[in-house]
């Protein structure tokens, strides 16, 4: 008896740390730790300085002298775990929980001639460059953002198909002075499609001359890859107006507008859906259903525009009435849409890492 009356006698501030640790769990629970190694495949030699990062995120590590590596990982985003070290092979490892990371084997690049095509491009390099810019980092991007590595990236145009593809053995990396990241992607897929509009051309004018930019108008885009973001050295922008101009961004962006669509939350996020010019009920157009963490979302008809707090316009173009998301709002079956408008503008530089304010948008 006396030893418990000897603990109702502790202090307040005792009872006070006692109430944190014990709000606190939940939160320190929802967090795992990963650890691992990272060899070479064929040495079978630990490598220190391989980049560990969870993709889409700013959570990442470097290997140490002995491999070794310790990063926290929220099972809740259901993102990819990646190594990344320059001339081996990238590693992604979608399941990282699923996985014994105890050993993971890197395997050296193999050294890859340029390939030989039949066909020229008739595209000079800084016709190239600037589609590839206004394209990928993104024409409202473009202005407070620079690619570091430009070089890096090897663009070619294909008449057969009139398509501009882009491919980068390293990862391109993106400086975003506007809302303070650096932002290293490693690019999967980089396409532009084209129209090709010259009906007038004879055989008698010159390669060149059939098939100049002018006579081309873009038609769609693909892009993907997956991406790591650091904060940006320095003192500019301040935290202040970092943090203020990353909430800006993400109100906006295409993963609230996912995250909005599969929770089905668009009128609470303030987001206004319209089809063929007349705003309708998201409810009457759109049905979600959840299994296992992966949501099918239907959608009565092929073409809506959304309209978020700030009047920016995107318009959300599908192949199929259906599509599939994660729980953390990234899609399955990304070639089944399209974007047209606002979103696509922001471009990669514009993108928000995957783990900003995921907290906040599952409340």
């Amino acid at each position: 008896m006396k030893a418990i009356a000897r603990w109702f006698k502790k202090p307040l501030w005792f009872w006070w740390v006692m109430a944190i640790l014990f709000l606190s769990t939940p939160l320190a629970t929802a967090q795992q730790i990963l650890t691992g190694r990272v060899y070479d495949n064929k040495t079978k030699e630990p490598i220190m300085g391989v980049a560990v990062y969870v993709a889409g995120t700013s959570t990442g590590v470097a290997t140490g002298p002995d491999g070794d590596f310790k990063i926290p990982y929220d099972p809740a985003l259901k993102a990819a775990l990646v190594f990344s070290y320059l001339g081996y092979e990238k590693v992604q490892i979608a399941d990282p929980l699923a996985i014994d990371l105890s050993s993971v084997f890197l395997v050296e690049e193999e050294r890859v001639l340029d390939p030989v095509f039949i066909n020229p491009d008739p595209w000079d390099r800084a016709t190239k460059e600037e589609l590839f810019l206004k394209y990928f980092v993104g024409k409202r991007s473009l202005p407070h953002c620079e690619i570091r590595n430009l070089e890096d990236v090897r663009l070619r145009f294909n008449t057969d198909d009139a398509m501009l593809t882009a491919t980068a053995q390293k990862p391109i990396i993106i400086v975003n002075n506007y809302l303070g990241y650096v932002q290293s992607y490693d690019l999967a897929e980089f396409e532009i499609a084209f129209d090709y509009l010259n009906q007038a051309a004879t055989p008698l004018e010159s390669f060149e001359k059939i098939h100049a930019r002018q006579f081309y108008t873009m038609k769609s885009t693909f892009i993907s890859g997956t991406a790591f973001y650091r904060e940006l050295s320095g003192n500019k922008p301040s935290e202040r107006r970092r943090k203020r101009r990353r909430d800006k961004a993400f109100e906006s962006s295409q993963i609230r507008l996912n995250r909005s669509i599969i929770s089905e939350s668009l009128s609470e996020n303030d987001f206004l859906m319209f089809y063929k010019g007349f705003r309708v009920d998201p409810a009457k157009h759109i049905r979600v259903r959840e299994s296992q963490g992966i949501y099918q979302v239907t959608f009565r008809n092929l073409r809506y525009t959304f309209i978020d707090a700030r009047d920016n316009q995107s318009d959300l173009i599908l192949n199929e009435n259906y599509m599939y998301f994660n729980k953390y709002g990234i899609s399955l079956s990304p070639r089944k849409m399209s974007l047209v408008g606002y979103i696509p503008e922001l471009g990669v530089g514009g993108m928000m890492p995957l783990d900003y304010n995921y907290i906040k948008t599952q409340e």
